[in-house]
């Protein structure tokens, strides 16, 4: 498989690491970095016109979330897979479990207000049939959610899982699934939290999630594949 050949970043402020890593996500999402593609520090720095240290790290980050893996010849890009799917978003719902169920507890007015606005605006869209729209308030939701707990360690792992399931939704089922009905989960979650129910807030959240892998798995074929 020849080496990738991405368009060089644009010459703007910020974490050069940051901005190589979204560009990468990006061309794993678009398939620009197809499933299976050899990638290498140097083929990318070259492509992207940044040095070798940005990619190097930002390729680490991949590998611990999950995008890329070790291969014979170094890295290449995720495969699709139905169990690492699984995986992932059950990963996730435990994690955000235990957000929402600290988020009770530990978050402030003001975060409640965000939380709410997010799940209200996804419910908007979705009823809007805006799915680009829905897409940006659903993880503004999880985003708000997993900060308003208080908990950098947690907020960071969620973050790599909301990033890692978005990816791979993104890439392999390009599908928009019952918005709808996940707008009106994140408004469960939001209510539970307004209560300062941490149990009911909790188990919301994880029941959104594992609706969500079912709707992921059905549109893969494999909704019972164990691997």
């Amino acid at each position: 498989m020849s080496a990738p050949q991405l368009p060089p970043l644009p010459a703007r402020p910020g974490n050069l690491t940051d901005l190589v890593l979204a560009a990468l996500q990006r061309a794993i999402i678009e398939q620009q970095l197809p499933p299976g593609q050899q990638v290498s520090e140097a083929s990318l720095a070259d492509s992207l016109q940044v040095s070798k240290t940005p990619v190097r790290e930002a390729l680490l980050r991949l590998r611990h979330i999950g995008l890329v893996e070790t291969a014979d010849r170094g890295l290449r890009v995720t495969m699709p897979s139905a169990s690492r799917t699984r995986y992932a978003y059950e990963l996730r719902a435990g994690l955000e479990r235990s957000a929402a169920t600290l988020a009770a507890e530990r978050c402030s007015d003001a975060e409640l207000v965000t939380v709410a606005e997010a799940a209200q605006n996804s419910l908007e869209h979705a009823l809007h049939g805006d799915a680009d729209g829905f897409r940006a308030c659903d993880l503004a939701f999880h985003q708000s959610v997993c900060e308003a707990a208080r908990n950098p360690l947690l907020e960071q792992a969620v973050r790599d899982a909301l990033l890692l399931t978005g990816a791979l939704r993104a890439r392999d089922v390009p599908i928009s699934g019952d918005s709808v009905g996940c707008a009106r989960e994140h408004l469960a979650v939001s209510d539970a939290l307004a209560e300062r129910d941490g149990h009911a807030a909790g188990r919301a959240m994880y029941a959104h999630v594992q609706h969500v892998m079912r709707i992921v798995l059905d549109a893969l074929g494999e909704p019972d594949a164990d691997g």
